[in-house]
């Protein structure tokens, strides 16, 4: 163990040295949130008296405990060791990229036409139009976590909230407080579905909040802080699943029902996103089967339904609320699989990296967000969700670089035809 941390903490001080960071960087994002889980975990697991305990899975041994942090130490280095040999083998532009920071670059400003607050104010209306037509009382409180709802209108619903977040977050300098209270209330309603997609609301918001108040120490200060609350708000929100009732109702008194049980929740949120993982993968090693076909249809891209991916889901949980966890099912693989495997993450990662920088220097803010946003969520689902729920992100990832490359190969040929045509 003292071997395998001394070269993890060489390989950390080389990734300094060639890889200048910035906020948007989805290798340091990796490496920062595996770094925080097993230090958190470790604390937790040895000073932690109070134990939550979530389906019982904090009731391990030390050898077995020391064990899994020993291969997510592995894990690691495989990581770091894959975007140390990208590095080395890149060409001398590509360097310079990596050693420049593009933290200006995130930045802009931009002049609100007038007209904007009432976009934003009729299309909440519509919204809120929608969801009553779609899920009615049901939204407030209900028995099911998922009602029974019209799919296309859903997924309308959540198109015109992402296109309302946005507005939102652009009037927020000219009308402060209206783009707040918006803001919370579509939050809230949001939330009341049951869907995750609430956290990706807050995200886009406070990234579009962040990239339009200016390159200042406040703002990078109030942003990492925000960063941190949205991992806490995802975990609150994973866990509403397993509440009786459902909708808006019980999942704010879920959360004020007293200043104790506030206190509760909120470190109960820090221990569901940075620590719960970890005794997740222990389970999963335990109990899931060691089966090629399973790491095939997980990381095949085609649907679920098409691989076969359905004859073996069900079988792939610890119960009904808790699948078995990517780190899980590849460390159940082996340490040789297992070193392949993240040392592979490790050189799609600098890919993306080097993606999103070329993006940031085209100016092109929007897609590098959106990227960096979905390696967010490959790296929190990676964390407590199966291996092909995590890495669709990636292939998600890949498919927005296709369509900008192809787009911009097209838009020529788009704008001759038009000029030949005029």
């Amino acid at each position: 163990m003292v071997v395998l941390i001394l070269l993890l903490i060489i390989e950390l001080y080389l990734l300094n040295r060639i890889l200048k960071y910035f906020l948007l960087s989805p290798i340091y994002l990796y490496v920062i949130f595996s770094l925080f889980s097993i230090i958190i975990t470790i604390a937790y697991f040895y000073f932690y008296d109070d134990k939550f305990s979530l389906f019982n899975l904090d009731d391990v041994s030390q050898i077995v405990f020391l064990k899994t942090i020993k291969i997510y130490i592995i894990a690691l280095i495989s990581f770091i060791g894959g975007v140390l040999l990208y590095y080395d083998f890149s060409k001398k532009y590509l360097k310079k990229v990596f050693n420049k920071s593009y933290t200006d670059s995130l930045f802009f400003k931009y002049i609100v036409p007038l007209k904007t607050l009432i976009i934003a104010r009729v299309l909440f209306l519509l919204i809120i139009i929608l969801f009553i037509i779609t899920y009615g009382s049901s939204i407030f409180i209900r028995s099911d976590y998922l009602p029974e709802t019209n799919r296309g209108l859903t997924v309308l619903i959540k198109i015109l909230s992402f296109i309302e977040i946005i507005l939102l977050g652009i009037i927020f300098k000219g009308h402060k407080h209206k783009s707040l209270f918006y803001f919370i209330l579509l939050l809230l309603i949001s939330i009341g579905t049951g869907s995750r997609s609430a956290f990706l609301l807050y995200f886009v918001y406070i990234t579009i909040l962040f990239i339009s108040s200016g390159n200042t120490l406040k703002n990078k200060i109030s942003f990492s802080l925000n960063i941190f609350l949205s991992l806490v708000f995802l975990a609150y929100l994973m866990q509403l699943r397993m509440l009786n009732t459902h909708g808006v109702i019980p999942y704010i008194k879920s959360i004020v029902t007293s200043n104790e049980d506030f206190s509760e929740t909120f470190f109960f949120n820090i221990y569901y996103s940075l620590v719960y993982g970890v005794f997740v993968t222990i389970k999963t090693i335990e109990e899931a089967q060691k089966d090629w076909n399973i790491i095939f249809i997980s990381l095949n891209p085609f649907p679920g339904s098409m691989v076969g991916w359905y004859n073996y889901a069900d079988d792939m949980r610890i119960n009904l609320f808790a699948p078995y966890s990517l780190h899980g099912r590849v460390f159940k693989m082996g340490i040789g699989f297992t070193i392949i495997y993240f040392f592979v993450t490790g050189l799609i990662f600098s890919f993306m990296e080097k993606k999103i920088r070329y993006f940031l220097n085209e100016g092109k803010r929007v897609v590098a967000f959106i990227i960096t946003l979905l390696l967010i969520l490959h790296i929190i689902y990676g964390f407590e969700y199966n291996l092909r729920s995590a890495f669709r992100y990636i292939y998600y990832a890949f498919f927005i670089i296709f369509i900008v490359y192809l787009f911009k190969y097209i838009r020529p040929y788009l704008l001759k035809k038009k000029s030949t045509i005029d």
